[in-house]
């Protein structure tokens, strides 16, 4: 999993602890993910045997949770999926908009990891540009891969003055870790899917203060959209990251957007 702040990595087990016990009182199948993010939670209750429907805005953490909630194992198996991998690990960099924006104008990279990023994002186009899952399972590859060698405290506001010491390795793809069934993913605004979505839990982690994950995580939006955006500042942000707001980062804001949400689910069981 990529380094995320909001992680819900050391209360995983709760989590599925209270989902497990509200299972026992009454049938639970589906559990619906509102603000799925780095896709951790979806990718944990899935691993216990419900199926998840997570969404997020964003459209990094929509490839995630297409790779972590939505992709079978079965059908994206380890065999069908390294070769692919290890294609794109032996082409050669070649120094594109990733490379120049966040290795020579920011240092997020080293931009010799960058060149390889431009080489692969580019290949990655032209191998899954017909099947929207393998390319989420291949970009999700690359992005853990990049995270790995980055420069960074875990957000992408700013970067190091000082190269941190796992951003001179080479970049490595791994096989994400796909899990066997089915499951769902959604991009769309969380106030519009609560009267949409079905479910029999909803899990609800929205955002809680007045940073948005977009320009926490700007460089992954860019890589998966590769939209080459005109960028700003020393961290080089996305144009959008000063327009694309959600009510959820704002204290005036975020309790009626709540309210919203709580008042139009149709699903009985709210873990909040």
């Amino acid at each position: 999993m990529i380094k995320y702040i909001g992680s819900k990595r050391a209360l995983i087990p709760w989590i599925v602890e209270v989902v497990d016990a509200v299972a026992e009182a009454t049938e639970v199948r589906q559990v619906v993910d509102l603000f799925s993010g780095s896709g951790r939670v979806g990718h944990a209750l899935k691993a216990q045997g419900y199926f998840v429907a997570s969404n997020d805005i964003n459209a990094y953490a929509h490839v995630l949770a297409t790779c972590l909630v939505q992709a079978d194992r079965n059908t994206y198996s380890p065999e069908h999926i390294q070769p692919m991998l290890e294609h794109l690990m032996g082409l050669e960099g070649k120094e594109g908009y990733f490379t120049q924006t966040f290795c020579r104008e920011a240092r997020f990279f080293q931009p010799k990891n960058g060149a390889r990023v431009d080489a692969m994002r580019a290949e990655i186009e032209v191998m899954a540009k017909d099947d929207p899952v393998l390319k989420a399972i291949l970009l999700t590859s690359l992005i853990l891969a990049a995270d790995r060698v980055d420069s960074t405290t875990g957000v992408q506001m700013a970067y190091l003055k000082q190269w941190a010491p796992r951003a001179h390795k080479d970049m490595e793809l791994r096989y994400p870790d796909l899990l066997p069934g089915p499951g769902q993913a959604f991009r769309t605004d969380a106030l519009e899917l609560a009267s949409e979505v079905s479910g029999d839990l909803i899990y609800l982690d929205p955002p809680y203060n007045q940073h948005a994950y977009l320009s926490n995580y700007h460089i992954w939006e860019t890589l998966v959209l590769q939209d080459k955006p005109e960028a700003y500042g020393i961290a080089r942000k996305r144009v959008d990251c000063r327009t694309r707001k959600s009510p959820f980062n704002s204290k005036r804001k975020a309790a009626d957007a709540l309210h919203s949400v709580l008042d139009n689910i149709r699903i009985e069981n709210v873990l909040l």
